[in-house]
């Protein structure tokens, strides 16, 4: 995968992580008993960071780089 495909995908899956992460987060607060959902929602999290982030990143090193930097700047990656 070239870089602009790399930067496209890991947006993508920062973006979906997030999102999911959010989801996580409203559910604990308000349906703390749902834990078979929070476990769920946690493991798509580590599938699309395992699958769908690392590839992107190993395909172009640099994007995990800028992606941490904007990620401590700004409290997110994208």
């Amino acid at each position: 995968m070239d870089e602009d495909m790399a930067r496209i995908v890991a947006t993508t899956g920062t973006v979906v992580s997030r999102q999911l992460t959010e989801l996580y987060e409203t559910l604990n607060q308000h349906l703390p008993d749902e834990m078979q959902l929070r476990l769920g929602i946690a493991s798509v999290l580590a599938e699309v960071g395992l699958c769908i982030i690392e590839p992107a990143f190993k395909a172009c090193p640099a994007l995990r780089t800028e992606f941490e930097r904007r990620l401590e700047k700004y409290g997110r990656a994208s």
